[in-house]
């Protein structure tokens, strides 16, 4: 595993040196809000939506009600809310881990999710959907018109593509800050800042059934909480069929949009389209 790490670290500090994104430990609290951190065992987790943060949270959280039984109030496990120096301090002495993921598959994760198999749509389709239809689907005016006044329980569905939603993310790529939203589809790298923080492990979570339990073991927290059982991600069984819809000059502009995280973290971005012509056309590539 060990192997795998150096190769990991070192394609990390290559590309982003190469794209001169330099270490910068003196990073302000709002970028730093996508880190769990425990001071008892001097761990940083970076979490990144749609890479099983939901469940890493969760593992975090049984780490912290231990802690509450034999540390004083003020010493658990937090979000990053520290003063400049204490922040600068733990990036810099805290072992630092991070799980990323294929994007092509993240963003399709990110769609399911929160467009097609959400339990409330409507709440992401108020956010984005409106924009991307109004741009991105002709003969949609009068759709957009019954919307005109309406709660937001009481508005039509709009039952957004994933063509569109591709077409929306990449149109519209300048006008996307991070934030609580658009963290679930805005490239890993910017997201969890990989570059000015330079993690000390960097996980797959395509492997997470492995290496979530040796890194639980390393940060010497398997003791504390175990990862849950891994089931297989909803966006890796519906690839094919939900990719074989959208064309692929999109699929190749989504590519292109997660270049550096292609680069960064080691996915090769041939890979996913190889895998959706395979699944189709049932061909050995």
């Amino acid at each position: 595993m060990w192997e795998i790490q150096k190769a990991r670290l070192d394609r990390m500090n290559s590309v982003c040196d190469r794209l001169n994104r330099t270490r910068n430990l003196k990073l302000k609290y709002n970028l730093c809000q996508r880190l769990l951190v425990d001071d008892t065992n001097g761990v940083i987790f970076g979490f990144i939506p749609k890479v099983g943060c939901t469940t890493w949270k969760a593992v975090f959280t049984r780490i912290e009600k231990k802690h509450k039984d034999i540390l004083p109030p003020g010493h658990n496990l937090r979000f990053f809310k520290y003063g400049d120096k204490e922040r600068e301090k733990r990036l810099r002495d805290y072992k630092k881990v991070l799980f990323v993921r294929d994007p092509i598959i993240r963003f399709l994760s990110f769609y399911l999710n929160k467009f097609k198999n959400s339990k409330n749509p409507k709440i992401w389709e108020g956010k984005y959907g409106i924009q991307t239809v109004e741009k991105y689907r002709p003969g949609s005016d009068k759709l957009l018109q019954d919307l005109v006044g309406k709660e937001q329980k009481e508005r039509p569905f709009i039952n957004v593509t994933l063509s569109e939603i591709i077409q929306f993310i990449i149109g519209e790529t300048d006008n996307h800050p991070l934030d609580g939203t658009s963290d679930h589809w805005l490239p890993q790298n910017i997201v969890s800042h990989v570059c000015e923080i330079r993690y000390d492990f960097i996980g797959k979570y395509e492997n997470l059934a492995i290496e979530a339990p040796f890194v639980l073991n390393w940060l010497g927290l398997s003791s504390v909480a175990e990862f849950p059982e891994v089931h297989q991600s909803s966006a890796t069984g519906e690839l094919a069929r939900e990719y074989a819809s959208v064309p692929p000059a999109y699929i190749n502009q989504l590519r292109k949009y997660y270049e550096k995280d292609f680069e960064i973290f080691g996915y090769d971005s041939r890979d996913t389209p190889l895998r959706i012509a395979h699944a189709l056309f049932d061909t050995d590539l």
